[in-house]
């Protein structure tokens, strides 16, 4: 299932409007964290045209998301989230 929820983020990105892509890289990055950076790397890839940013904000956005994913994964893992 979790490489089924991967392959189907990095299609969504291709097919589906930014939203959705970001909702279903945001919902994968609580089993596989690295999902959010890849699909960052592949729509920064995809849509890349040098006269429309200087940043690679997908990617950017995707990495944020991937170090929080490891955050939270690593604090739940020491159980200092546990109510």
């Amino acid at each position: 299932m979790r490489g089924a929820l991967t392959v189907l983020t990095l299609i969504s990105v291709v097919f589906f409007p930014w939203p959705f892509a970001a909702l279903l890289a945001l919902v994968c990055a609580f089993t596989e964290p690295l999902v959010p950076l890849a699909a960052g790397l592949f729509a920064d890839t995809l849509y890349y045209a040098p006269q429309a940013h200087t940043l690679p904000l997908a990617t950017l956005c995707g990495a944020l998301v991937t170090a929080a994913a490891f955050f939270v994964r690593s604090r739940l893992r020491a159980g200092t989230m546990r109510g």
